[in-house]
């Protein structure tokens, strides 16, 4: 298995699921333009959990992507356990992600984003607590980002925790595990933000889910450049974000919810 560099073997970790009587784990990766360092990321995934978790499947939810991230899918779909979707266009990080978890079948959603910024061998350090908490958020743990996406994203969750009173501290993450019956419910909803993920968690939160944010380590992008962070698109990614947590809170309000206490290892 390929590791990011700097990356150990964690002996404390038992890499072999603790509560199988929980149910098997849909693998979901949403992929756009990941043509460089989409096979190895599928390819350690497979490596580290397939083997390892009886029950389990694999997806990659492709969207749209203009440069050969499809051929290489295409490829791979007859070399990996894979199930593959693809899209003719591009459809958004929102709407491509409920996509890709419309397709699992498994009660467990491990869901990852495909940047290669996280190792499989950290899904061991969110696994454990699945037996008392619906959503698992792996915390990035430093951040290992460029300055500027750093700064937005502490000052987005600052703002997250400060208008809907909330305890997490990395919402945006892209490596979470999650209930499926939960996803399936909730996902309809998410509408407002331009990213799924912190729209879920404020939803699942105001619903009485039962949510654990676990630290695991976080990467530099080695291959690449964002997708969705240009410099050039960040006054409006940020105007759309500030927008759609005005219309969640005016949604949420009504409710008059008394939201669940912070749970979880370490928020």
């Amino acid at each position: 298995m390929i590791l990011p560099k700097r990356q150990k073997v964690d002996p404390s970790l038992q890499r072999s699921p603790r509560h199988p009587q929980l149910g098997g784990v849909s693998v979901v990766f949403p992929v756009y333009n990941e043509s460089f360092i989409i096979e190895q990321i599928l390819r350690n995934y497979v490596s580290e959990l397939g083997g390892r978790i009886e029950d389990i499947e694999f997806i990659a939810a492709e969207d749209g992507s203009t440069d050969d991230t499809k051929s290489i899918l295409e490829r791979l779909e007859g070399e990996l356990p894979l199930r593959l979707f693809m899209s003719p266009r591009r459809k958004g990080y929102q709407q491509a992600l409920k996509d890709a978890v419309a397709h699992a079948t498994k009660p467990w959603l491990f869901i990852v984003d495909s940047d290669y910024q996280f190792a499989a061998i950290d899904f061991w350090r969110l696994e454990p607590w699945r037996d008392r908490f619906d959503v698992i958020l792996g915390t990035k743990t430093p951040r290992r980002d460029p300055l500027y996406r750093r700064f937005l994203a502490g000052g987005y969750n600052i703002l997250l925790r400060l208008l809907f009173g909330l305890p997490y501290r990395d919402m945006d993450t892209g490596f979470r595990l999650v209930r499926r019956d939960l996803v399936e419910r909730l996902a309809p909803r998410v509408r407002f933000m331009t990213f799924f993920n912190a729209e879920f968690v404020i939803r699942a939160h105001f619903e009485g889910a039962r949510i654990a944010c676990v630290p695991v380590p976080h990467y530099a992008r080695k291959i690449g450049t964002t997708t969705i962070f240009y410099i050039s698109k960040l006054f409006l990614i940020c105007w759309q974000q500030l927008v759609g947590m005005v219309r969640l809170r005016r949604e949420l309000t009504p409710w008059r919810i008394q939201p669940p206490k912070a749970e979880g290892p370490r928020q």
